[in-house]
C-alpha cells in the first residue's frame, strides 16, 4: 500500500520520463472517467453519471501530485503555483484554445528540461 500511496501524495521529485508516464495513465483515467460521465448523461441514468465523477476524482488529485512533483524538482520555491497554473491553463483551455498555448509550453519544460536532483524520490 506504501508504494500505491507515493503516487497520491505531495511530495518527492519526479524525473521527465516518469513524468510522460503520469501523464498518459491520468489521460487514460480522464478519458475512462470522462466517457462514464458522458454515457450516464446520453443515457439519463445518474448513478452512472456520479460513478464516472467518483472515478474522476482520484484521477484530478494524481495529476496534480504528478505536476507538483516535476515542478518541485525543476523550481522548488514555485512549484505550488505551477501546478495550479497548470491546472487553470488547462480548464481554460476547453474554453479558448489561446489558453493551450502556455499550458503546451510548460509542459514542455517541465519533460524536457533537466533538474539538478541525482535520484528523485517520488
Amino acid at each position: 500500500m506504501k508504494n500505491i500511496k507515493k503516487y497520491f501524495e505531495f511530495s518527492g521529485t519526479i524525473n521527465g520520463t516518469n513524468y510522460v508516464l503520469r501523464n498518459l495513465l491520468a489521460t487514460l483515467g480522464g478519458f475512462i472517467g470522462g466517457f462514464t460521465v458522458g454515457m450516464g448523461i446520453g443515457a439519463s441514468v445518474p448513478i452512472i453519471t456520479v460513478l464516472g465523477g467518483l472515478f474522476l476524482i482520484p484521477v484530478f488529485w494524481f495529476n496534480a501530485c504528478t505536476i507538483y512533483k516535476r515542478s518541485k524538482s525543476l523550481f522548488p520555491e514555485y512549484a505550488v503555483a505551477i501546478t495550479i497554473a497548470m491546472f487553470l491553463l488547462q480548464i481554460f483551455g476547453e474554453v479558448n484554445t489561446w489558453f493551450s498555448v502556455p499550458a503546451l509550453i510548460m509542459g514542455l519544460i517541465l519533460i524536457f528540461k533537466n533538474s539538478n536532483i541525482e535520484e528523485h524520490n517520488g
